[in-house]
């Protein structure tokens, strides 16, 4: 997958801006749910897989 400008600024300031929180539960586990319509409608499927990559 390859991000355009547009969207690799706008993922470096989501990044930039979550870093607190990345560093604060850097070694822990968390648990994601997924269900509903995210399993079943292929553009939320995509959209979820992103937003993981992206934790």
């Amino acid at each position: 997958m390859s991000l355009s400008r547009k969207e690799a600024t706008t993922t470096a300031q989501v990044i930039s801006r979550a870093l607190p929180y990345i560093q604060r539960f850097a070694g822990k586990t968390v648990v994601v749910k997924y269900g509903g319509n995210a399993m079943v409608d292929e553009s939320l499927k995509q959209s979820f897989a992103r937003d993981i990559v992206l934790m």
